[in-house]
């Protein structure tokens, strides 16, 4: 998202809306010094406690910003009350572009989700649907897998996961089937069951999966790790979109009709 903000909007303001826990508060305090140190005004800092999140709350919490909205909305929260802040949001007529640090905003049912917080009426189908898709439109959000990647084996799992429980696949459950491989493929290659024998095997790895190519390295300060790209999402007509790095894009970026305007 970051080299995404650098590379193509370039935003001039951005606001922080974040859930105060730990989760909420680290990824928050990321993005304030990613502000400040390329120059990025930052409009505006706002906690809010995830177990009041509700309409009426939510409309106290973010009504600063109608008056003086950021060029970037950057939203760090779960599922339910990050579905509940984007609504509330489109509410309030705010332009900025809003986006998702990852967590809530990449689950398969977010889109549908956001259409339906807070309803009271009774909607048709089709009413739902296309209420949900027009609250959730233009949203960013970032994810370390997507299921059109260019990975063979992504298509090959999403696929027959779909086939098996008629319901797409989050990246969670990408990763996961991904790590069972990585950890099978290490034990069969492994000499003993020993530590050091299924540390050595490890650090041989070099196997493709759905959540992409696995292979480890050290870097920095971090000791075998694996570095997969991570894409940043904008939901178009209802669906997920890759829209960044360039090499990994399902499509272009579409902002908003009344941004910056």
């Amino acid at each position: 998202m970051e080299d995404f903000f650098l590379n193509k909007i370039k935003p001039k303001s951005l606001a922080i809306v974040y859930e105060n826990s730990p989760y909420g508060t680290g990824s928050a305090l990321r993005m304030m010094w990613f502000c400040r140190e390329h120059d990025i005004e930052i409009r505006k800092i706002i906690p809010y406690h995830k177990e009041r999140a509700g309409s009426a709350y939510f409309q106290r919490v973010i009504e600063p910003l109608k008056q003086d909205a950021p060029d970037v909305i950057y939203m760090v929260s779960y599922f339910k009350d990050g579905a509940a802040l984007v609504k509330k949001i489109r509410e309030m007529k705010i332009s900025s572009l809003l986006c998702g640090g990852a967590g809530g905003f990449t689950h398969p049912e977010f889109i549908t989700l956001v259409g339906g917080v807070g309803d009271t009426e009774v909607l048709s189908s089709q009413e739902f649907i296309s209420m949900a898709k027009d609250a959730a439109d233009k949203l960013l959000t970032a994810t370390l897998w997507f299921h059109k990647s260019a990975y063979p084996e992504t298509g090959k799992y999403y696929d027959q996961y779909m086939k098996k429980y008629s319901a797409p696949p989050d990246y969670h459950g990408a990763e996961a089937y991904s790590v069972i491989m990585a950890a099978a493929d290490a034990l069969k290659r492994a000499e003993s069951p020993d530590p050091a024998s299924i540390r050595a095997a490890l650090n041989a790895t070099d196997i493709k999966t759905p959540f992409g190519p696995v292979k480890f390295s050290s870097y920095d300060k971090f000791e075998r790790q694996n570095n997969p790209s991570t894409m940043v999402l904008q939901i178009a007509d209802g669906k997920f979109e890759s829209v960044w790095p360039p090499e990994l894009a399902s499509s272009e970026f579409n902002p908003p009709s009344d941004w910056r305007k």
